[in-house]
């Protein structure tokens, strides 16, 4: 199931061994003004993984940066880039390294919005999952812990045993570790409140279902927000949060597969609203500036190895009242897409879908 490959560390080389043979590269273009949201898109044909913007409709696609198999860096698949709160730079997590150099081939990257000013993050080797917080000046971000492990082909791989969240102020300094480092648990940075002083993330421990969990950065303290629900987002406002949960269902033949719908609730609880329900898997979900729509990605169900790792996935929208569901990059067998995340800053809202 697509949010477990997103967390399995090892699917990002088995997945480009499947079919890089080849690519090549593209300079960036001038940032466009205007609601704009940024998706990493990987294309069979060319080969090459590119993080782009495109506007609310799908079109004016903007390359950001990326490129062939040998373009270095090159955005991680399964992890969505993280804009900063003015939309003038952004964040993601890439492949620094070659496919075999295990935890410390990929490190944190943050650009302008035209892929202009690259920059690495110093002590993020192996980190993934980057949040900007409120400020502007500090970046949340995964970091996982692993296991060594030999394969039956005698080669070295790594399995991850948990993974922490740590901070990492973009002037420089050493990141520091923000929650626990242990076997079994692991846990996501996904939203930060409009006033910096709250966290979202994602935790699981040993084989509890995910849960949505509230962390209290003054005092590093937790609260369950809710149970078998994942990937929890503030609205722009802070008045609303959404979030993904599983279901199973059987398909023909009676094989059982398991999809996500997206919800919305009150920050302070109550007003429970799902937006989604579809045999389909919603994943990555983001907040347009003005509060009004949100984007997502769905995947179709997993009955290949390509749509394992999510080709023929399509990027939609939908009001924030679960109306007016709209696509804005269709689905295509030859290309996979991950991490919708919507460009703030003012002049870019969006607004309210017309059905």
């Amino acid at each position: 199931m697509l949010s477990v490959l997103r967390y399995a560390r090892g699917l990002l080389g088995i997945a480009l061994a499947i079919v890089w043979a080849g690519g090549t590269t593209a300079s960036a273009a001038p940032a466009l003004d205007g609601a704009r949201l940024a998706v990493v898109k990987w294309s069979l044909f060319p080969d090459r993984i590119d993080l782009e913007t495109v506007d609310e409709t799908g079109a004016q696609p903007l390359r950001v940066l990326g490129g062939g198999p040998w373009k270095r860096p090159l955005p991680e698949l399964f992890i969505e880039p993280s804009w900063s709160p003015d939309g003038l730079e952004i964040a993601f997590s890439g492949l620094a390294r070659t496919l075999d150099d295990g935890p410390r081939g990929t490190r944190l990257y943050v650009s302008g919005a035209d892929g202009s000013g690259l920059r690495p993050l110093p002590g993020t080797h192996g980190a993934d999952e980057p949040l900007f917080a409120p400020d502007g000046t500090t970046l949340a971000f995964t970091r996982y812990q692993y296991r060594p492990k030999t394969n039956r082909r005698g080669e070295k791989v790594f399995i991850a045993r948990g993974a922490s969240i740590w901070l990492t102020d973009l002037a420089g300094g050493a990141p520091k570790r923000l929650t626990p480092a242990r076997d079994g648990l692991f846990m996501y940075p996904e939203s930060f409140s409009p006033d910096g002083n709250t966290l979202l993330a994602n935790r699981a421990l040993g084989r509890r279902p995910w849960e949505a969990v509230a962390m209290q950065l003054s005092t590093r303290r937790f609260e369950v927000l809710l149970r078998n629900a994942f990937d929890p987002v503030y609205s722009p406002d802070g008045s609303k949060i959404a979030f993904l949960r599983w279901r199973q269902f059987a398909l023909r033949g009676g094989k059982r597969t398991a999809a996500t719908d997206l919800f919305t609730m009150r920050a302070g609880g109550g007003g429970l609203r799902r937006l989604t329900d579809s045999r389909q898997s919603e994943r990555y979900q983001s907040w347009d500036p003005s509060g009004e729509r949100l984007a997502f990605v769905r995947y179709p169900p997993e009955v290949s190895e390509l749509s394992e790792i999510g080709f023929g996935s399509a990027v939609m929208q939908v009001n924030s009242d679960g109306t007016c569901l709209r696509t804005v990059l269709p689905a295509s067998p030859s290309t996979a897409l991950y991490g919708a995340a919507w460009q703030p800053g003012p002049g870019r809202e969006a607004g309210r879908i017309s059905c």
